[in-house]
């Protein structure tokens, strides 16, 4: 399957009528679309999800998801799609139409509603060829989709060879396209950002997993068979309904009924949901102009702003009550400080008697060690004039020198001494240090005190202007009714889990009563058929897992090689199937699991894209692959490979959106230049006009170069 032409009218930067031609040689089938950030390249892939999907886009990515909410709802996005240089100028011709409507003959309001429709209107169209549908052969198949955003209309249409179809109007078009052009739920495969498709290697939660999971099993082909397992095991049993014994029927017939108003409530509850979500959506836009006015109005202040702002008074507060303290305990000491001479003379003094303390202690001890050494020496018989020498030189040496007229002047007892001492060396040490630090901290929180209470002063005096307290009440009243409708939301989703559950526990009670009923003979054959082709379908779907996880896991590992340059850095793949959830493990060499939060962002795309190349091959669907920002994070080598080997071979079609000269420079391009079959630049007039503008394909830089000089020159 192709895309031949892409035509777009009026949707975002994209004025008036545009129009680009996909129409490629099988040999070379890379197209390339380039501009200017902000000239439309993300446009064109949103207005492509949209042709295809509408509201239901939001169910492909969760970009679209996001964006949607913002908005305040589906319709309110639509609004915002519609170029703004356009709807600027219709308004004028609508407003004229209103004036001389009475005046027209009803024929001439028909053909004026008819131009109005369409002056009011965006809409996109897609021409796919190359297309198989079972039954249904065809040239080619055109997919069209318009939103008139005065009364917030959209159709659809999906023409055969130009013509409408049974198939397409019974099934409606989005089952049409779901089923035979591209499911939704793997279309983010087919159209991704190579910037943010990293965020498939930093999937972490059961949610996520879970929705990954579910694309896995669409794109590898097994949830059709899941599907046609569940359709046999409702057929047995409206089979075992219809013959079932009186009792066992009707208690069939409640857990049926049951199930069928739990789906219902479901549905009701979900449709609820989602109206909260726009709600919320719109109020969420109103507080947050409501905001806006107040910062206008001179409060650039929120309540939230302000309660922190008298949490921060408060601890600075506490804070300066401590300092205080602590500056008034230096301040007793300053007296010392400024006798450190006196000071420093009490501790010589203090040192000496605590010496001669010392001293008189240890003249006694060591007499007592002298005549020790008398009584030791006499017995080594030495003559008397000897012996005395001796003793004279060893009073000497050992007995310290007395002063008769010593006396203490201070006379401290030990523990008042070392409080002393304490004291000393802290002002010798530190205290002049701490006195400085503590007023330096002191003034710092002093002025940070004083700016809080200035603020509070302005915004306390700013809250009592009349118009800011006006808008004010009526932000608090929005906010307030957001909480409700968030809590009434979170409400709405409990009930629905409730009802999942209770759903699952009677499908299990009506598995279980099946099983006890017995079968008239004229569906005896058909239940027993079906039972046996459930068996034989649970045994190929656990063989097509088995498979399909084999052949996913070589083809992921194929892939790595091909891009990565790091020689077997992941040595193995493994694919993990463990009930519903699917999830994949890369492995190195020593066997051992290499964290995808331990990979570079540029690994990290490497795995995402070498995923997205295989889950394409496992398929086997040929739809285009569109990528927006196609060498973002790659080094010079690794884009080498993702140009030559990734690219051109990723699928039949391939259009890549590159930012020339800084995504994709010109020697890069030249190694793409044999597979590249069509380029174009967009071309941006104003401020909210693009277009497209076809390029010979080897001249697609300097016809690049000579946009940007033109566009410099005026």
């Amino acid at each position: 399957m192709f895309i031949e032409k892409i035509s777009i009218k009026d949707f975002r930067v994209y004025k008036g009528f545009n129009e680009i031609n996909l129409a490629l040689d099988p040999d070379r089938n890379v197209s390339i679309i380039s501009g200017n950030n902000g000239f439309g390249k993300t446009s064109l892939l949103t207005s492509l999800v949209w042709c295809l999907y509408g509201k239901l886009m939001a169910d492909v990515d969760e970009r679209y998801r996001k964006e949607i909410y913002e908005s305040g709802g589906y319709k309110r996005y639509c609004n915002k799609i519609m170029n703004r240089v356009s709807w600027s100028e219709n308004k004028e011709q609508i407003q004229k139409f209103e004036v001389d409507q009475r005046t027209l003959s009803p024929i001439e309001k028909d053909e004026r509603a008819a131009a109005l429709n369409e002056l009011a209107s965006f809409s996109v169209s897609l021409r796919l060829t190359k297309i198989f549908i079972p039954s249904l052969p065809c040239e080619y198949v055109d997919v069209f989709r318009r939103y008139n955003i005065l009364d917030n209309s959209e159709e659809v249409s999906i023409l055969l060879d130009g013509r409408p179809n049974e198939l397409t109007k019974e099934v409606g078009p989005d089952i049409f396209i779901n089923d035979f052009i591209l499911p939704k739920e793997i279309a983010k495969f087919f159209f991704f950002d190579a910037e943010k498709i990293v965020s498939l290697a930093e999937i972490k939660s059961v949610e996520e997993k879970m929705s990954l999971s579910q694309a896995y099993e669409e794109v590898l082909g097994i949830k059709k068979y899941h599907d046609l397992k569940d359709s046999l095991e409702n057929l047995r049993l409206r089979l075992r309904k219809k013959t079932s014994s009186a009792t066992d029927k009707n208690k069939l017939e409640k857990i049926k009924k049951q199930i069928e108003q739990n789906k219902r409530l479901f549905a009701i509850n979900d449709e609820r949901v989602r109206k909260k979500e726009d709600e919320i959506a719109f109020k969420r836009q109103s507080s947050d102009k409501l905001q806006e006015q107040l910062i206008r109005e001179g409060s650039t202040i929120t309540l939230e702003e302000l309660k922190d702002f008298k949490q921060m008074k408060d601890h600075l507060s506490e804070e300066l009550k401590k300092s205080k303290s602590k500056l008034k305990d230096l301040i007793e000491l300053a007296p010392f400080a400024i006798a450190a001479g006196k000071m420093s003379l009490i501790k010589n003094q203090l040192e000496l008697e605590e010496e001669h303390s010392n001293k008189e202690v240890s003249e006694a001890f060591l007499k007592r060690k002298i005549s020790a050494i008398k009584r030791g020496v006499k017995k080594l018989s030495l003559n008397q004039k000897k012996s005395d020498q001796l003793f004279e030189i060893v009073e000497s040496v050992l007995l310290p020198e007395t002063n008769e007229n010593y006396k203490p002047l201070l006379d401290f007892s030990t523990e008042q001494r070392n409080r002393f001492i304490a004291i000393y060396d802290h002002l010798a040490d530190s205290y002049s240090r701490n006195f400085r630090q503590l007023t330096s901290d002191l003034k710092k929180q002093q002025s940070s005190y004083n700016i809080i209470i200035k603020k509070l002063q302005d915004a306390e005096s700013k809250e009592s202007d009349p118009v800011i307290k006006t808008i004010r009440e009526e932000k608090t009243g929005i906010d307030a009714e957001i909480k409700i409708l968030e809590n009434e939301k979170a409400e709405l989703m409990a009930q629905n889990i409730h009802l999942q559950n209770e759903t699952n526990n009677l499908s299990s009670q009506a598995s279980e009563l099946t099983k006890r009923v017995s079968v008239e003979d004229i569906d005896k054959a058909k239940d027993e058929t079906a039972a046996r082709l459930i068996e034989k379908l649970q045994e190929f779907i656990t063989k097509l897992k088995t498979k399909k996880k084999a052949s996913l896991e070589g083809n992921i590992l194929r892939q790595l090689h091909l891009l990565m340059h790091k020689s077997r850095f992941v040595n193995k793949v493994n694919v993990l199937v463990e009930g519903d959830l699917i999830d994949i493990e890369l492995c190195d060499k020593k066997g051992e699991t290499i964290s995808k939060d331990s990979l570079s962002k540029g690994e990290q795309q490497l795995y995402a894209t070498a995923l997205l190349k295989a889950l394409i091959d496992e398929s086997n669907i040929r739809f285009p692959v569109f990528i927006d920002s196609p060498l973002q994070k790659f080094d010079k080598k690794h884009a080498r490979n993702i140009i030559v080997d990734f690219y051109p071979n990723v699928a039949g079609q391939v259009i890549l959106f590159p930012l020339l000269e800084k995504e994709l420079n010109e020697q890069e391009y030249k190694l793409l230049i044999p597979k590249v079959g069509n380029s174009f630049l967009i071309n941006h007039i104003g401020d909210y006009e693009s277009s497209f503008k076809r390029v010979t394909v080897e001249k697609l830089f300097l016809a690049y170069q000579k946009n940007e000089e033109y566009v410099h020159e005026h």
